[in-house]
């Protein structure tokens, strides 16, 4: 396995958020992470990158427990954050983006340069000196994803990643997630409120509500179950 949580629990403040959580992901895997807003999707990711420090349980990453690290230390060993609302630098251009995070993330060897970016993403190589802050959301959001598989990301944390796009762009969007992922053997999990189009491309899906996972499955069996009520 590469990614499992074992009774995670996390919260702010005083108040208690997720508990329990428990799940494992194998390498490649896309699980569909879904709920209502406020269900503990977004403080889960949060937990697992670093944001937050559990309350309790374990996160384990490639055999290691990772409770301890911070950020940074996850980011190297692979973990990536897109967190929603899209995490660009909106004053710098698409290639300053590109060469910062590069600069930080990027090393020799890597499974994912600068040219690789541009390549998969061609559009941000025609804007490379426009500033990031008036790209349309799609090309934000290409970005944004850019950005995040720079050097050799092995999980992939997307929050909300289809937020403000137009139906054509979710779904082109989500289909470089999936292609990437397979051919790359990258773990992503994805916290999406279009349901239908995260489970187009979902190896697996997870349902949480109030803090707790209630259903853990195949897409079809999602599909076949009552599982709406929980939206």
């Amino acid at each position: 396995m590469l990614l499992q949580l074992s009774g995670l629990a996390a919260g702010y403040g005083a108040k208690t958020v997720i508990s329990d959580v428990s799940f494992a992901l194998e390498p490649g895997q896309i699980l569909a992470f879904l709920g209502h807003n406020g269900a503990g999707k977004t403080t889960t990711l949060k937990t697992v990158m670093g944001l937050l420090a559990p309350r309790a349980g374990e996160v384990v990453f490639d055999g290691q427990r990772i409770e301890r690290l911070n950020v940074s230390q996850r980011v190297a060993l692979g973990l990536r954050l897109l967190p929603e609302g899209r995490g660009i630098f909106p004053d710098l251009s698409v290639a300053e983006n590109i060469d910062v995070v590069a600069a930080r993330n990027a090393t020799a060897g890597g499974m994912f340069g600068i040219a690789d970016v541009y390549r998969l993403f061609p559009v941000l190589e025609e804007r490379r000196s426009t500033r990031a802050g008036s790209l349309s959301g799609g090309q934000q959001q290409m970005l944004a994803l850019g950005l995040a598989i720079l050097g050799s990301p092995r999980c992939l944390l997307l929050d909300e990643p289809s937020i403000g796009l137009a139906p054509n762009l979710v779904e082109r969007l989500f289909q470089q997630v999936h292609d990437v992922c397979k051919s790359h053997a990258m773990t992503a999990i994805l916290v999406e409120q279009n349901v239908a189009s995260a489970m187009k491309i979902a190896d697996r899906v997870i349902i949480m509500n109030n803090g707790q996972i209630v259903f853990d499955g195949l897409p079809q069996e999602a599909r076949e179950s009552n599982f709406w009520h929980y939206f």
